[in-house]
């Protein structure tokens, strides 16, 4: 007599088993590969190659994501949790034109580690405060003197954070950071393993959507269809006079009280503080944020004693990508000005 599969008792269950054993392996196999391949530094740093060149043929933003799907994940689930804030540094701090003044990504080892551009997209001075004071926790404060801040300030950074605005949405994103009642960065309570779950979960992802981004702008550089739009004075104008709001000048005033704050936090653990007042296009000039936000940091600059560079008219317009980005090459330009500004305190770190 044939004894059919299907006339052994359990034998179906135990073959179901065994393949969905499989699949899971195969899907764990994969991710774990996909993870690997994504912590290749020799890799990442390729990818953010290629996407600078694409991005300065295409007359686009390039932005320093590293294996992670933009700028801000990188430096809170990479750069800040693997960084030593007690060995002392040069620290950025500002707004989206801080993030996109500069690059780190292709220098030489030793001076990527004593640089950080904590610029944020779309963040204000009290953002600024929260992560200066989050830092400070990290290690920034016990440094002293063997660490500089410096603070690219430019009026956008005087408009007002809602809850929906752009960090807020940052810090609820992964769920690794919270904002605390008293209105401090702090990292969500969790498990060593989780919070590695969840940053290489994010990794993968962020790697999977820069390969994407890259190819896609092979294409678009191929197909000669991208090219960087004319710049429309009048279209930015409105643009900012909408952000600015009604109560720019009660906004402002507010957020540059928030900048005293940081800059008594800072000298108050002697830690060395500048202000740069940021490029900007001249298209800014009608609009009248500008120079009441400039008049308030010029004075709040004399009354502590915090040395102020006015670098805001320091680059043509051409060196912009849109309103008050800097292009690829404007990043390069502003780096090295910001590299010879710096260049005695480096100079005693090595």
């Amino acid at each position: 007599m044939t004894v059919l599969a299907a006339d052994i008792p359990g034998k179906p269950a135990r073959t179901q088993a065994r393949w969905l054993f499989v699949f899971l392996a195969i899907v764990v196999g994969t991710c774990l590969a996909i993870d690997l391949v994504a912590r290749n530094r020799t890799l990442e740093r390729w990818l953010m190659a290629k996407s600078s060149e694409y991005s300065e043929k295409n007359g686009k933003l390039f932005s320093n994501t590293g294996n992670f799907i933009d700028y801000e994940e990188r430096i809170f689930l990479d750069e800040i949790p693997n960084r030593d804030f007690s060995k002392g540094g040069i620290y950025f701090f500002g707004t989206s034109n801080m993030k996109w003044a500069f690059t780190t990504w292709d220098l030489p080892d030793d001076l990527k580690q004593q640089l950080g551009n904590y610029g944020i997209g779309a963040s204000t001075h009290q953002t600024m405060l929260r992560l200066i004071r989050y830092l400070g926790e990290k290690g920034l404060f016990a440094s002293g003197d063997k660490s500089e801040v410096i603070l690219g300030v430019s009026y956008h950074l005087g408009s007002i954070e809602l809850p929906s605005s752009y960090f807020p949405a940052l810090v609820r994103r992964q769920d690794l950071y919270v904002i605390t009642p008293d209105d401090r960065l702090a990292e969500a309570p969790m498990n060593a393993i989780e919070r590695w779950w969840r940053t290489e979960k994010t990794r993968s992802a962020g790697f999977l959507w820069d390969v994407g981004r890259v190819v896609n702008n092979w294409v678009q550089t191929m197909l000669g269809r991208s090219r960087q739009p004319p710049h429309n004075p009048e279209a930015y104008r409105r643009s900012w006079r909408e952000f600015m709001g009604q109560n720019w000048q009660q906004n402002i005033d507010r957020e540059v009280g928030r900048l005293r704050e940081t800059i008594e936090l800072l000298k108050a653990n002697k830690v060395p503080v500048k202000i740069v007042l940021l490029p900007q296009g001249t298209w800014m000039n009608d609009l009248p944020f500008g120079a009441y936000y400039d008049s308030r940091v010029r004075a709040l600059s004399q009354a502590t004693s915090t040395p102020l560079f006015d670098w805001s008219r320091a680059f043509p317009d051409s060196d912009f990508i849109d309103s008050n980005h800097l292009t690829v090459a404007g990043q390069t330009k502003f780096r090295d000005m910001l590299l010879k500004e710096e260049a005695e305190r480096l100079q005693r770190k090595n």
